[in-house]
């Protein structure tokens, strides 16, 4: 038996992956679009970036929707939003504590904070989403969430 060359030992290894472990399909245009968003939210890397502290995985229901949590703190700021898929349409139900006037935004879509800190947005695009958070206090600057996808 000859022995291989490094060349053929790699192209050997490169076969496997590709029939074995392929890349999953969308990642890359996934990817691209990550970085693409990434590259196009310049104003949201100004602001403050909340942490993403907590997130749970509720039940999914007999119709296919799914739903999870996530929770955010920023400074004396915590935000914690429901998301839920179903049939294609998003929805997010949001609180903020300690309540204040805010606006929060994602994309084109806004909402304003109750007093009681409840708001919430639907009719939500699937993909990558960054909630930006404005408070109404022109003292307080601006800070979002890191980029999540619903």
């Amino acid at each position: 038996m000859s022995e291989m060359s490094r060349e053929d030992l790699l192209d050997l290894v490169r076969r496997v992956y590709e029939e074995r472990d392929p890349v999953p399909d969308g990642l890359v245009a996934r990817m691209q679009a990550a970085a693409a968003f990434a590259a196009s939210d310049l104003d949201a890397e100004l602001l403050g970036l909340m942490e993403l502290v907590e997130r749970s995985q509720e039940l999914v229901g007999a119709r296919g929707t799914a739903t999870y949590t996530l929770r955010f703190v920023y400074g004396d700021t915590d935000l914690l939003v429901r998301v839920a898929v179903d049939d294609g349409r998003s929805r997010i139900d949001g609180w903020i504590v300690p309540p204040e006037p805010m606006t929060v935004r994602a994309g084109e879509h806004a909402a304003t904070v109750t007093d009681t800190g409840r708001f919430e947005l639907t009719g939500l695009p699937l993909g990558l989403l960054r909630l930006s958070l404005e408070p109404h206090d022109i003292a307080r600057p601006a800070f979002s969430t890191p980029t999540f996808e619903i």
